[in-house]
């Protein structure tokens, strides 16, 4: 029996006749986090979008120096094409998951792994985005530098070494980041959908 059928046999019967079993209120618990999921999901996008039209006026908004467009622009055509890529599959995803009803076991197991799923495809958009940031780090300096009347060849060691130590906290910061957004923004939820499965699971045995 999934929900259609139970609203079908609430009607026929009336409310005090008919049992709800154990496994349909099970199912219903699985709503909530499921919508949560969808709406942050379509937050995700949104954000991406806009993230992806800023990034194109990056260079103008904080003044790069145009002789850097050319190595700016080019980490930038890369990341474009890696995202439209992953935001297609993202809509695609969404598209489908809004079809989903959590009425049956084998839907709500469909839904939880397919979100795993892209849960993990979503942290390796992330990391491929540290190579744009460390990009983004260093034309930005040099810019800096350029406004000074200053190049590379004027730069001390030891701004080296300490522009090697920014860089490699930046990687680890990014990392940490889209971690802690997935785990913020989806995780709690997904977790809410795997105690449901795990309690249907435990009524079957």
């Amino acid at each position: 029996m999934n929900l259609d059928e139970l609203k079908s046999a609430w009607n026929a019967e009336g409310t005090q006749d008919v049992h709800i079993p154990t496994h349909i209120k099970q199912l219903r618990q699985a709503q909530h986090p499921l919508d949560k999921l969808k709406r942050n999901m379509k937050t995700e996008w949104y954000f991406q979008i806009a993230s992806i039209i800023f990034m194109a006026f990056a260079p103008q908004l904080f003044e790069i120096h145009p002789s850097t467009y050319l190595i700016y622009y080019t980490a930038y055509t890369v990341v474009l094409i890696v995202s439209v890529y992953y935001l297609n599959i993202f809509r695609l995803f969404y598209k489908r998951i809004s079809h989903y009803t959590a009425d049956t076991k084998d839907n709500l197991n469909e839904i939880y792994y397919e979100f795993k799923l892209n849960i993990e495809r979503y942290h390796s958009f992330g990391f491929l985005l540290i190579p744009f940031v460390l990009v983004w780090a260093s034309v930005y300096t040099y810019s800096r530098l350029l406004a000074k009347g200053q190049d590379l060849s004027s730069i001390p060691d030891s701004f080296k070494k300490a522009f090697l130590l920014i860089a490699f906290i930046t990687t680890i910061l990014v990392t940490l980041g889209v971690l802690a957004w997935t785990k913020y923004f989806y995780t709690p939820y997904t977790k809410q959908i795997k105690t449901v499965l795990d309690e249907l699971k435990k009524d079957e045995d």
